[in-house]
């Protein structure tokens, strides 16, 4: 990559998909790499790409050329970002495929701005390699069905997530999760993480909220 000074900026790629990638996704990298001189593309720990260090006005041109909306994820009625582990399809270990899922959760439109940054995990299998337990929203295989908690975190004050509902099918945690979101949507304070906010108002109001009792 072209040696220029570190701008410090930085960018998602949009459209990349828990991570996964075609060759297409590929060449279209690697041409915008090459037209924009990007130093450094991080690959995360959410399973993105990052464009690092463009120049600012190359920044503005290529979010301009990608179509990128302006503000955060969680101002636009969306989730922050779906990380998912390969799954059945590709994995010896995974019992439950997990690319629908991750498709189906990145373009679910919700009832309004979430309160702050929200993350999901899905893990195909108990393994929990994507770190469900830790998630905002996270989703493990399990013999019977997907295993949904809510109100994870893994930063400076880690908390498991809370068991919601278990032995689900995909349509049922898809329509599970969309609820939890509009309740917490709705009822959070703003910029207050999913961790703090099932603190304050426990499982059983999420639960009484979202119509489980």
């Amino acid at each position: 990559m072209p040696t220029q000074e570190n701008h410090k900026t930085y960018f998602p790629m949009p459209g990349i998909n828990a991570g996964m990638l075609t060759l297409e996704d590929l060449e279209h990298i690697t041409d915008l790499v090459r037209r924009y001189e990007v130093p450094m593309v991080k690959v995360t720990g959410a399973q993105r790409l990052y464009f690092q260090g463009l120049a600012p006005e190359k920044r503005a041109e290529m979010m301009q050329e990608l179509e990128i909306p302006a503000g955060l994820p969680h101002t636009r009625s969306r989730v922050h970002y779906v990380q998912a582990c390969p799954g059945k399809t590709w994995c010896k270990f995974g019992t439950k495929v997990t690319e629908n899922l991750a498709k189906a959760l990145s373009e679910m439109k919700l009832d309004g701005p979430l309160p702050y940054k929200v993350k999901i995990g899905i893990s195909g299998c108990k393994m929990c390699c994507c770190e469900s337990w830790m998630r905002d929203v996270g989703l493990t295989a399990e013999k019977r069905g997907w295993r949904f908690t809510f109100g994870g975190n893994a930063a400076g004050r880690p908390r498991i997530g809370d068991l919601v509902a278990d032995g689900l099918s995909d349509d049922e945690a898809l329509d599970l999760i969309k609820k939890t979101l509009n309740f917490y949507l709705t009822t959070a304070k703003y910029k207050t993480r999913s961790a703090r906010f099932m603190e304050r108002v426990g499982i059983d109001a999420l639960k009484k909220g979202i119509g489980l009792i």
